[in-house]
C-alpha cells in the first residue's frame, strides 16, 4: 500500500521532468532555426553577388543617361542595421575636356532598409513575387563632393554639356513606344530613396581658354532631395542617377554664375593683346611686298583681335551669361 502511494507521487515528477526536457528541446530547436536563418541571410547578403549587380547597373544605366562613363567602387553595408557606405561614384568628362572626371562623389553614407533587400533577394532566388523589386533606402548623404567645371571656350562648358545629355537621353527613353524585349525571368531592381542630402561640395572652375591654365574653387550650396520613387513602385536606377546628377550640376552652374571670374579670365586679355602685336608684325612684313593687300589683311586681323578683346572684357564684367 505504501509502495503504491510512492509510485503515485513519482508520476507528477516524471511528467514534469519530461515536459522540462521537451521545453528545452523546443528552445534549442528555435535557437538553431534562428541561427540557420541568420546564417542564410548573411550568406545571401554577402555572396548572392547583389553588390556586383548594383555596380553593373549603375555603370550601364548611369552611363547611358549621362553620356559618359559612370562608375561605382566599393559597397560596404551592414546586415545588422543597413548602415554603410558606397565609395568612388564618379562621372567622366565629355570628350574634348582636359580633366578625366566632372563629378566625384567620394564616399557616400547610406541607410538601407535591410528587410526590403532580403525580400528582393529571396524572391529573386525563389523566382517569386513581382518582376520589379523595390529596394528602400532611408537616406543617402553625400559629403564633400567634387565637381570640375571646365570651360572649353567662351560659350561651351562641361556642366551644360552633361545636362544637355541627361535631358536628351531621359526624354528619348520616355518616348520609347515599346519596351525592349527581355527574358520572362528577368528581374528589375528599382529604388525608393526617402531622402538625399548633398553637402559641403566644392566646384573647381578651370579655364583652358586660348591656352590660359588657371582655376578657382567655388563652394556649393547644400542640396536636399526628398522621396525619389515610392515604396510600392520605386524609381529606376537610371532616373534616380539622372535626378541626382542634374541637381548637383544645376547647383554648380548657379554657384559659378554668381562668382566674379575676372581674375580667372584676365589672362585671356593678355593673350589677345599679344595677338594684336603679332598680327601687326605679320601685317607689316606683308605690307613690304603686298601693299594694299597687306593693308586689308592688317585691318581684318586687327578687327578680329579687337573682337576677341572686347569679348573677354565682356566676360570679365558680366560672366553670368556664360552659365545660363
Amino acid at each position: 500500500m505504501v509502495e503504491n502511494k510512492a509510485n503515485a507521487a513519482d508520476k507528477p515528477q516524471k511528467k514534469k521532468s519530461k515536459l522540462k526536457k521537451t521545453f528545452k528541446w523546443l528552445v534549442s530547436a528555435i535557437v538553431l532555426l534562428v541561427v540557420l536563418i541568420l546564417a542564410g541571410a548573411y550568406w545571401a547578403w554577402n555572396y548572392f553577388d547583389w553588390k556586383s549587380k548594383v555596380r553593373q547597373m549603375v555603370h550601364i544605366y548611369g552611363s547611358q543617361v549621362v553620356g559618359t562613363d559612370v562608375n561605382i567602387g566599393r559597397i560596404d553595408i551592414s546586415l545588422k542595421d543597413g548602415r554603410g557606405s558606397v565609395s568612388d561614384i564618379t562621372v567622366g568628362n565629355p570628350k574634348g575636356y582636359s580633366k578625366d572626371l566632372i563629378i566625384n562623389l567620394g564616399t557616400v553614407a547610406v541607410k538601407v532598409d535591410t528587410d526590403s533587400v532580403m525580400k528582393a533577394l529571396k524572391e529573386t532566388a525563389q523566382k517569386t513575387g513581382p518582376k520589379v523589386k523595390t529596394i528602400i533606402i532611408d537616406e543617402v548623404r553625400v559629403n564633400k563632393p567634387e565637381v570640375t567645371y571646365e570651360l572649353m571656350n567662351l560659350n561651351k562648358n562641361n556642366a551644360n554639356d552633361i545636362l544637355a545629355n541627361i535631358k536628351q537621353n531621359t526624354a528619348s527613353s520616355a518616348q520609347k513606344s515599346e519596351p525592349k524585349p527581355q527574358d520572362e525571368n528577368a528581374v528589375q531592381y528599382n529604388v525608393a530613396v526617402k531622402k538625399v542630402v548633398v553637402e559641403n561640395g566644392t566646384a573647381t572652375v578651370a579655364a583652358g581658354l586660348l591656352g590660359v591654365s588657371k582655376s578657382l574653387s567655388v563652394p556649393l550650396p547644400t542640396i536636399t532631395i526628398n522621396n525619389l520613387g515610392t515604396e510600392k513602385q520605386g524609381i529606376s536606377i537610371e532616373n534616380g542617377l539622372a535626378r541626382l546628377f542634374q541637381e548637383i550640376l544645376k547647383n554648380t552652374v548657379g554657384a559659378v554664375a554668381k562668382v566674379d571670374l575676372s581674375d580667372l579670365l584676365s589672362g585671356v586679355g593678355d593673350l589677345a593683346n599679344g595677338a594684336v602685336d603679332a598680327a601687326k608684325g605679320v601685317a607689316g612684313a606683308a605690307a613690304d611686298t603686298a601693299g594694299k593687300a597687306a593693308g586689308a589683311a592688317t585691318d581684318a586681323a586687327g578687327a578680329a583681335v579687337n573682337g576677341v578683346t572686347d569679348g573677354v572684357k565682356g566676360i570679365a564684367n558680366g560672366v553670368g551669361g556664360l552659365f545660363k
